[in-house]
């Protein structure tokens, strides 16, 4: 009988197995990292003709469903490379969230790792440190995928890409297209300047509006508003970035089977043919790319109902 100890963020757990590193090996093999790239050469086909946007959003999700793989691979890999099966089959999505938080700041975690603070540079030094190329290849690649991971935890952690992809994946419940914004100063007040004084401020034609709640009276759940969200993307960045998802998966996935047993020749390793395209993923700009416009609702503005007056609404009814 096997038994691995371990903690998810900060919370501790034993696995126990009678094959635990068979069953380890077996889910790695079964993670498809192509699958990412497959989803942006897929869609970047459709991105001009009639069913544009449904190939927008399928790119989106894929963006967001590809950052959440990775980033649970990743941070298995820093508190339980020997049982990453045993990790992602326990871990949350807040614990996720704090761990990557943690390791961006360069805060402490628990980790097996014995050089300390574990950063995403040290990590991708690590999982790229068996690669047969020349030095100054594999320190390109090393360096290249550490500062490719810190860009996409900092996205990871932005609350309101998370909003946005939630409203999409449950529901649909974000309506796609971009938006367009520009300001200008009003010679009347209460009449919108002339066209040439605005002054845009960038735009696209692809992103999404989405609804998100907010709470109108301070640590009250009952009470809240919808308020408005509006983003916008670059189909561009999104598809080069699934493709560079699809890599760091790949490796993370190789390095993980190298660490149960597998021989490094059998592991394969992908890259970018050169360091510049790690930057592609940010290459194409947007202007604004989020804004959330809407009415303002003050607490004067509202009576709070209480809990008990929700209810009552029901038991008059019946």
């Amino acid at each position: 009988m096997e038994a691995v100890k371990f903690v998810v963020y900060e919370t501790p757990f034993v696995c126990w197995d009678w094959d635990l590193r068979e069953k380890n090996l077996e889910f790695l093999e079964g993670i498809d990292a192509g699958y990412f790239s497959y989803v942006a050469n897929l869609n970047s086909d459709h991105v001009e003709d009639d069913d544009k946007h449904r190939a927008a959003v399928s790119l989106r999700l894929a963006y967001s469903h590809g950052l959440e793989a990775l980033f649970a691979l990743l941070c298995s890999a820093v508190q339980v490379p020997q049982c990453p099966i045993g990790w992602v089959l326990n871990y949350r999505n807040t614990d996720l969230l704090s761990l990557v938080k943690k390791i961006s700041n360069k805060e402490p975690v628990y980790t097996k790792f014995r050089q300390t603070p574990v950063t995403w540079e040290l990590l991708a030094k690590h999982i790229h440190s068996g690669l047969g190329y020349e030095e100054e290849k594999r320190i390109w690649i090393q360096k290249g995928f550490g500062r490719l991971w810190s860009w996409f935890a900092g996205e990871f952690a932005d609350e309101n890409m998370t909003l946005e992809y939630n409203c999409i994946k449950h529901g649909l419940r974000a309506r796609p297209g971009g938006f367009h914004l520009a300001v200008g100063p009003e010679d009347t007040p209460g009449v919108p300047a002339l066209p040439e004084k605005m002054m845009s401020l960038g735009g696209s034609t692809f992103g999404s509006s989405y609804f998100v709640k907010e709470y109108v009276v301070s640590k009250d759940k009952c009470n809240f508003r919808p308020r408005r969200h509006s983003r916008n993307w670059s189909l561009h960045n999104l598809a080069n970035g699934l493709v560079l998802i699809s890599m760091s998966i790949n490796n993370v996935v190789s390095w993980l089977r190298s660490v149960n047993g597998v021989s490094m020749d059998k592991c394969r390793f992908e890259n970018p043919v050169s360091v510049d395209l790690f930057e592609e993923p940010w290459k194409e700009g947007v202007g604004v790319s989020h804004t959330s416009m809407d009415l303002v609702i003050a607490t004067e503005h509202v009576t709070p109902f209480s809990r008990e007056d929700i209810l009552r609404s029901y038991h008059a009814r019946q």
